[in-house]
């Protein structure tokens, strides 16, 4: 499966498909939204979604921060930030999608305050994740 997206963004120049898994909620909801990938042109920057390549699976998160050393990726569902993802493991990147039957391009304005707030929110994830997880141990108390 994951060389069909290589595959339909070679001869068509883009691969559209129903997303899965709940990492980019809510802007991207699994079964329900549709996401259209292009060909990557790098550099990529900040806020840019990458699909890439990585651990026998591929992946569709923001990016975060650019390095030296690769992109730093997370999704909008997540707080694992996963580091030194390299042009040679994207395959792709969001060109646009739908989102509850409304068509979004990459780079629209009030998506694009979406972005930012998303990734500005970012150490907010991480403290209610820190939050709920001390919760959950005083309750097992």
């Amino acid at each position: 499966m994951p060389d069909r997206i290589e595959k339909a963004i070679a001869e068509k120049g883009i691969y559209a498909s129903k997303t899965t898994g709940d990492s980019m909620n809510p802007m991207l909801v699994q079964g329900r939204d549709t996401v259209f990938i292009k060909k990557a042109e790098f550099p990529l920057k900040k806020y840019d979604i990458p699909v890439y390549h990585r651990d026998d699976h591929y992946t569709m998160h923001r990016i975060v921060k650019v390095t030296k050393k690769g992109y730093v990726i997370c999704g909008d569902n997540r707080v694992r930030l996963e580091r030194d993802i390299t042009e040679k493991e994207i395959v792709g990147v969001l060109a646009a999608f739908y989102h509850n039957g409304k068509y979004v391009e990459y780079g629209d304005a009030e998506y694009m305050r979406y972005a930012k707030r998303a990734c500005r929110t970012y150490p907010l994830r991480v403290l209610k994740r820190i939050i709920f997880k001390l919760k959950e141990r005083l309750r097992k108390k």
